[in-house]
């Protein structure tokens, strides 16, 4: 005669704990990127921003300014620090570098001379 079995096996109950484990630490690493990838994605708002600020700026006054922008009324979102760096010549052009409390990685923009267009760039 076969004996009712109560409860799992200690083999089962390792298979379950790595099986949860393995998933655990897939979600862990989906959710790092996507953290970072948030804020990648604020610091190009902010850079963004910036360049509409520059460009008011330059339209008003006829030069681009430097710092971070806080005298135009420029600010940036949470934990982003921007600084702008102007650089007079012909034409006179402007960069700026965009950097996250939380994360190691910088974004920098600046105008193209010959187009005039703006390269945001993040690695």
């Amino acid at each position: 005669m076969a004996k009712s079995r109560q409860g799992f096996t200690l083999v089962e109950l390792i298979v379950v704990i790595v099986v949860i484990g393995i998933l655990a630490a897939i979600v862990i690493a989906k959710f790092t990127n996507a953290k970072e990838s948030a804020y990648i994605a604020s610091m190009k708002t902010d850079l963004r921003n910036l360049a509409v600020y520059e460009q008011s700026y330059a339209t008003d006054n006829g030069a681009y300014f430097s710092g971070d922008g806080s005298a135009q009324g420029f600010s940036p979102s949470a934990g982003v620090t921007v600084t702008a760096t102007a650089s007079g010549g012909a034409p006179p052009s402007w960069s700026a570098v965009a950097v996250h409390n939380r994360t190691s990685q910088t974004c920098s923009v600046g105008t193209v001379a010959s187009s005039g267009f703006l390269d945001i760039t993040c690695p």
